[in-house]
């Protein structure tokens, strides 16, 4: 459980601060790979089934989203891969 910690905490740190003008995108982009990189690559089976439920939660709710953005959709086919372990 200390990956997930590590990683709500990180999230959690970079929302809570962010300044005025918002985040550095590049800053931000730092952040979500080494997230989902350590989602993909650190996790034993039992936090990775966790993960797993927790993201099928949300790709069922995206999905019932009746015009999704772009960018949701995006992440509906991310999330999809996720949980069938096709992300590297």
């Amino acid at each position: 459980m200390s990956n997930l910690a590590t990683i709500l905490v990180e999230l959690l740190c970079h929302i809570t601060v962010e300044p005025e003008g918002g985040n550095d995108p590049d800053d931000t982009a730092d952040l979500q790979i080494n997230s989902w990189q350590t989602l993909i690559h650190d996790l034993n089976n039992a936090e990775k089934e966790i993960v797993k439920v927790a993201a099928q939660s949300k790709l069922e709710a995206l999905q019932n989203i009746s015009l999704p953005t772009p960018e949701q959709e995006q992440l509906l086919g991310i999330l999809a891969a996720y949980i069938n372990d096709e992300l590297q």
